[in-house]
């Protein structure tokens, strides 16, 4: 077996040794599914007869590795001699497009384990480290996630379909809504597929809620941060979306094992229900229509319905030793046309999204999750017209939170409280008051909500680093985040017939020569004083992991933003602020 390390980063690589730097550099990202790297492993330091003369991978070979040398010899580096350094750099720059590649390959080759893993599993930390994602702060946008949480809005129309109108704040018609089960059948997978995700779709209506709301969110954040496929899908897992509601994982005997299946279907057949929405929205994307004194016929004077999101092929698990399906894990996804101007593209609009939403139960604090959303659109709009102090109504909340009407004047007064009360201590937002002392003596009294309590207003402070974020505008060019974000078949095409070529002569690579004439130190013990503790991002990321705190937490223990220290974390601060730095090392020396 070759000595990888002798290799020096600069020399050209023949044949023998591209195949093994290939795999040594690449292995990292796959460092927790071991019998990937096994396979690797073993194809990377074996050389098959005349297989150097075609300078690829036989048929025969390991078809995920050799679609990952192939990605680096026919894609990145075509025609061109390669040296370890240049691999190095290419899987730090391609590292999501490397695991979308590779993807379909590791699901077939290793079916039972494969599914186990998200492709999205650093996108997801990052996610839970800053404790926000990121989405449209469009209103169109806002409406269409909106409407699937209302199902009881849903009435069948002649047609048979279950059909709602799509209403903005003012009750001004935007659009219609309807759901189509039959027609959210996917083309692709087996027939047990089928049949898991047919069952999925059969309870449509019943899936609408405030967690399918999430999986809205979720699944278009991913997509604007992720490669695509050569057809525009993302992989979504629902391990995803598991982990941002951090929900626990089965155990046994002591052990943590994985996500309950329940939970799994749970998200899932949403999933399936948001594939089923089909959305007509006006000719024009910011249409006003007056729905006043219009006859039915031209109520619905829309142009043809879409889709809201599309479904590629199905992941279904299996189980090792009966073969028998367990369930859908994850799906081929992408937003449709219809949602993509707002998601994509130079005219949209984007804003944070504090993860507490995924958090909240949407069985007990439905009102929780409503709120969060309605607030961190308007702390957006309100960053753009600069009017963040300006008070909301009591009234306005209310619409927004949907409060059910079961409670009386005196629960929904103790309700809304609560509300805001639990956004506060979570740290949704910063603060929250009255804007006018409570007239106590008109409390109790016949009709005192709507006359007199629902008129008032509150001023609701955000936190320092939601407007922060919402001023830099993360999405824009410069952001790593999608910096790399391309299409896989601008990179790799579907062909994959890998003909011969005709390359330079391989490059022997000498062993590297050790200076005989060196000698080794002597190891003296001193008792010299420690060096001064040193502030890098690696030291402070390691001691906020060691306390087990989140990035919020710590920058709250430090005085200093949430942003500012999450951009110092991953290396991204423009400019030194020696006031922060000071703040952060005393913190790194002083925290236990």
């Amino acid at each position: 077996m070759a000595r990888y390390e002798l290799i020096a980063d600069n020399h050209l690589l023949n044949y023998e040794f591209l195949k093994i730097a290939i795999f040594e550099e690449t292995k990292p990202l796959y460092e927790d599914r071991p019998h990937v790297v096994q396979a690797w492993q073993n194809e990377a330091y074996m050389v098959r007869p005349h297989e150097a003369q075609q300078n690829m991978p036989p048929e025969g070979a390991v078809a995920s590795y050799r679609a990952l040398f192939a990605f680096f010899t026919r894609t990145v580096f075509l025609d061109r001699p390669i040296t370890k350094q240049m691999i190095r750099e290419a899987v730090e720059l391609y590292k999501d497009l490397i695991r979308t590649l590779l993807a379909d390959h590791l699901i077939q080759e290793f079916p039972t384990d494969g599914l186990k893993h998200s492709i999205n599993q650093e996108k997801i930390d990052v996610a839970l480290q800053q404790e926000y994602i990121l989405g449209s702060s469009e209103m169109e946008y806002h409406l269409m996630r909106d409407i699937v949480t209302k199902k009881d809005h849903f009435k069948e129309n002649q047609t048979g379909n279950l059909t709602t109108e799509i209403l903005d704040n003012r009750g001004v018609l935007k659009g219609l809504a309807e759901l189509r089960p039959q027609d959210a059948l996917t083309q692709h997978g087996g027939s047990d597929q089928q049949t898991m995700w047919l069952e999925m779709i059969g309870s449509t209506l019943n899936s609408l809620d405030e967690m399918t709301a999430d999986l809205f969110d979720l699944i278009t954040y991913l997509w604007m941060v992720s490669p695509k496929n050569e057809d525009g899908y993302i992989e979504f897992h629902s391990t995803d979306a598991l982990r941002l509601r951090k929900l626990k994982k089965r155990s046994s005997q002591g052990k943590e094992m994985d996500f309950r299946e329940e939970d799994r279907f749970n998200v899932m057949k949403r999933v399936a229900a948001l594939s089923s929405i089909w959305v007509s929205m006006g000719d024009q994307k910011v249409q006003v229509l007056n729905t006043e004194n219009m006859e039915d016929s031209e109520l619905y004077n829309f142009k043809d319905f879409q889709r809201m999101f599309e479904v590629g092929k199905i992941r279904v698990a299996y189980d090792k030793k009966s073969g028998e399906a367990k369930g859908i894990y994850a799906v081929q996804v992408k937003p449709a046309a219809i949602l993509r101007p707002y998601i994509d593209g130079t005219n949209r609009s984007i804003g944070t999204l504090d993860l507490k939403v995924f958090q909240y139960s949407h069985y007990t604090q439905r009102e929780h999750k409503r709120l969060t959303r309605y607030l961190n659109l308007q702390w957006k709009i309100r960053t753009i017209k600069g009017t963040l102090t300006q008070a909301f109504k009591i009234s306005t909340l209310l619409k927004a939170m949907d409060v059910s009407n079961r409670y009386t004047q005196g629960k929904l007064r103790d309700k809304f409280e609560k509300v805001l009360d639990d956004l506060q201590q979570d740290g949704v937002i910063r603060q929250w008051e009255y804007t006018e002392p409570l007239e106590e003596e008109r409390i109790g009294k016949r009709g005192w909500v709507k006359n007199y309590w629902m008129k008032l207003s509150v001023r609701i402070h955000p936190n320092e680093f939601l407007i922060e974020e919402n001023q830099n505008n993360l999405l824009g060019s410069s952001n790593p985040i999608i910096q790399n974000n391309m299409i896989v078949s601008q990179l790799f095409p579907k062909e994959q017939e890998f003909a011969p070529r005709e390359v330079a002569a391989a490059i022997e690579i000498p062993h590297a020569t050790i200076n005989e004439g060196s000698h080794q130190q002597a190891l003296e013990l001193s008792f010299e004083p420690e060096d001064e503790m040193t502030l890098t991002p690696e030291a402070l990321k390691e001691r906020i992991d060691l306390l087990g705190i989140s990035i919020r937490q710590s920058a709250l223990e430090m005085g200093i933003s949430h942003s500012t220290l999450s951009r110092y974390l991953r290396k991204e601060s423009k400019r030194q602020n020696k006031n922060n730095d000071k703040k952060m090392l005393s913190w790194l020396k002083n925290s236990k």
